[in-house]
């Protein structure tokens, strides 16, 4: 079984409202909920986003791992619950904060290209243990906000575990 090292990396997440606006499928944010985000922005830029490099140590493959803690997921359902509408908001706050960060080490990603999820062997499942992570044969990690993908970039739908299932794929069969 490979062994993978783990390194954490520094995210550096930056808000771009265009893109934000783009996830979270609205045309105009006022900026009352602007005013809202801010300080969720900034301290979970600051504490509760988690990066690493996954790095096989015995031949080919690195992974970046991006994820907010669950400190995040639960801070966004309390919202949600009070206001769905600000809850939605705040989902589509977080993911943009993952994938800006992913962005940051995945220039690819920046193009519009998605992030492929790569089927994660014996070693990338050790280190999501010894993270505290637990994977699911769907594809989802026990974070809600979290990205795995190849680093550096290595491709898109052709490398993707999800591929025959995404309406995005280019691969799967329509």
């Amino acid at each position: 079984m490979p062994k993978y090292e783990i390194n954490p990396l520094q995210p550096k997440p930056e808000f771009d409202i265009m893109y934000f606006m783009e996830i979270a499928g609205e045309s105009r944010i006022d900026q009352e909920i602007m005013d809202e985000f801010e300080p969720y922005w900034d301290k979970w830029a600051a504490e509760n986003i988690k990066a690493y490099e996954l790095k096989n140590t015995e031949g080919e493959g690195k992974f970046l791992l991006i994820y907010l803690d669950e400190e995040v997921d639960n801070t966004i359902e309390g919202i949600w619950q009070d206001s769905p509408t600000h809850g939605l908001l705040f989902h589509a706050m977080a993911i943009t904060m993952v994938m800006s960060s992913a962005q940051g080490f995945v220039p690819e990603l920046s193009d519009g290209k998605c992030a492929p999820l790569p089927r994660p062997g014996e070693g990338i499942l050790g280190a999501f243990d010894e993270l505290g992570l637990t994977w699911n044969d769907e594809g989802t990690v026990n974070r809600k906000y979290a990205v795995l993908t190849p680093y550096p970039y290595t491709g898109g739908c052709e490398v993707c575990y999800l591929s025959a299932t995404c309406p995005k794929s280019t691969v799967a069969k329509q």
